[in-house]
């Protein structure tokens, strides 16, 4: 439903280079909006992590089998294509743990949303379910906000 939800956004529509990632435990699943996408004709990047860096490169992937297993047992595009800068992404769709009606969200703790996020330049929407959204936690200066969350049952437009 989540899902669904998102491929209404006229900003999906609008996008032609969109990083989405591959879940991780309770995330929103992304496979079909993945799916809608490459049948559209956009490029779709995924999260990879930079070791030692403690960073993340979005790297271009066609099909599952562009995966390996990568950082935290998490699949990770294993090809070359990487977006040179965030900006020239439409729109990056952001996992999390728990997110507000203010924008903000809490991921795993370490951080690489956040520094990937601190430069960004493009649209990031959050991909949450209605029990993972709060109407306020606190934030620190360094997290990064989301211009939307799409829920099950709602899209919070924060721009």
């Amino acid at each position: 439903m989540v899902q669904e939800r998102f491929l209404g956004l006229k900003e999906f529509a609008r996008a032609k280079r969109i990083a989405l990632y591959v879940s991780f435990k309770n995330e929103v699943l992304t496979e079909t909006i993945w799916e809608e996408a490459l049948a559209g004709g956009k490029e779709v990047y995924f999260p990879r992590i930079v070791r030692g860096k403690r960073g993340l490169v979005f790297v271009q992937a066609g099909g599952k089998e562009d995966f390996t297993r990568g950082s935290y047992d998490i699949s990770e595009p294993a090809g070359d294509s990487v977006v040179g800068c965030i900006s020239h992404l439409d729109m990056i769709v952001v996992p999390g743990v728990v997110f507000d009606r203010c924008g903000n969200r809490v991921g795993y703790g370490k951080g690489y949303y956040d520094r990937a996020l601190g430069a960004k330049r493009c649209l990031t929407v959050g991909l949450a379910f209605e029990f993972q959204l709060l109407d306020f936690m606190d934030s620190e200066p360094h997290d990064m906000k989301m211009n939307k969350i799409v829920t099950e049952g709602n899209v919070i437009d924060l721009v």
